[in-house]
């Protein structure tokens, strides 16, 4: 994209054009902010640049909660959960790799939705801003299609709830619909990537079990000890109408992660035997959502002294194997970036010498030794007219 910018070429369907099965729409514009502030195509800028978009979603998450009044006594622990979840290098690929801002844009589109969906939901401006949203998450990613329908099934809610069904809100709801129908059919196929998917019915089960144990240190836990207590919450708050706007939220926070599984575990579901860090981001708000409602449910269970008690057991003992999973994951997690940070230096000096001496044994190394699956390739791209200009001069040097 920069060669034909530095050209004076570039157009502008360009920034939405394919990549893979996602038009990264957000990221190019980034890339093309990063260069035209640093005039070099640089990592490291568009890294410090994401440090922003990666705080945004957990303190408008909340900022959202704190403004609801709904933060107090046990419910704290669901700040906990955010802080840590944003701050422990989880992610740490989309921390260190600026072109994967894609995830932020994307989680940031979506509970900017949700939140006008919750609390300005028939709002005329909030419901363009909310056809907006969901249109850049659509452009931000393949799975951005799921954002529409996550606030289609908030809007819904919201009409059971407070038996609302006014035609404007049905109009709302039948839009993001269109939105999401229109995400999936120019969606870009790319077949090479089938064997990606998974192969049947039981891989994908399994893989969705897999990343629903996400962030559980221990797999023998399983999905119970996070997922269950929220599906048995939520749907007693709902069909006995005591959502709060908050409840609400969480409630969008929820469903859109749980769809986030699904397509993740169908589109990477082959062979996927741990969740990528940069798949990690996605399941955050979902957690959080989890923890809300394990939280509610010690609130609205009073059957009985002892059944009361045994919610308590359950809310505790959900807190306990997360933050147990956070403080196992840590030195591994630190031990990851510092191996991967071995082989990005390898790449470096392998690229830093081809660029100096043109010689092509520096790129005939092998796999990951080279930033790029294959060197002829790679050395068209590194023989661009132009390209030494716009690359760091700590690569050159």
């Amino acid at each position: 994209m920069l060669k034909p910018w530095t050209e004076g070429t570039l157009i502008f369907s360009d920034l939405w054009s394919r990549h893979n099965e996602h038009r990264i729409f957000p990221t190019r514009l980034v890339t093309l902010l990063s260069f035209e502030l640093t005039g070099i195509w640089s990592n490291l800028a568009e890294a410090r640049l994401n440090i922003l978009l990666g705080a945004s979603t957990p303190l408008l998450l909340i900022w959202l909660l704190y403004k609801g009044r709904a933060l107090y006594g046990l419910r704290w622990l669901v700040v906990a959960v955010i802080v840590a979840g944003a701050v422990l290098p989880f992610s740490w690929e989309n921390l260190l790799i600026g072109f994967q801002s894609q995830f932020y844009f994307l989680n940031l589109f979506t509970l900017s939705a949700l939140a006008l969906a919750v609390f300005r939901p028939r709002n005329t401006w909030s419901m363009l801003s909310i056809a907006g949203l969901c249109v850049l998450s659509v452009i931000t990613m393949a799975s951005g299609l799921i954002t529409p329908i996550a606030v289609a099934m908030v809007y819904a809610t919201d009409g059971y709830v407070q038996k609302n069904w006014s035609p404007k809100n049905l109009l709302v709801i039948f839009v993001l619909l269109i939105t999401a129908a229109a995400g999936y059919f120019t969606m870009p196929y790319v077949p090479g990537h089938n064997f990606l998917h998974a192969q049947n019915m039981t891989e994908m089960l399994k893989t969705t079990i897999r990343i629903m144990d996400w962030p559980l240190a221990d797999h023998k836990l399983h999905m119970g000890l996070l997922w269950l207590p929220t599906l048995i919450t939520m749907p007693l708050l709902l069909f006995t109408r005591r959502f709060t706007r908050c409840d609400l939220l969480m409630f969008g926070c929820f469903i859109w992660t749980g769809a986030q599984v699904l397509a993740l575990a169908f589109g990477r579901g082959h062979d996927l035997f741990e969740v990528s860090s940069q798949y990690t981001d996605i399941l955050l708000p979902g957690l959080a959502g989890n923890a809300w409602f394990v939280i509610r449910a010690t609130e609205v269970f009073f059957i009985g002294q002892k059944f009361n008690f045994a919610v308590k057991i359950v809310g505790f003992l959900f807190f306990a194997a997360l933050f147990f999973s956070y403080k196992k994951r840590f030195p591994n997690d630190i031990e990851t970036m510092k191996n991967d940070r071995a082989m990005r230096l390898i790449q470096t000096q392998n690229v830093r010498l081809y660029l100096k001496t043109r010689d092509r044994q520096h790129l005939e190394k092998p796999r990951m030794h080279i930033p790029y699956p294959n060197s002829e390739n790679f050395q068209k791209i590194l023989d661009q007219p132009g390209l030494m200009e716009i690359l760091p001069q700590s690569v050159l040097h």
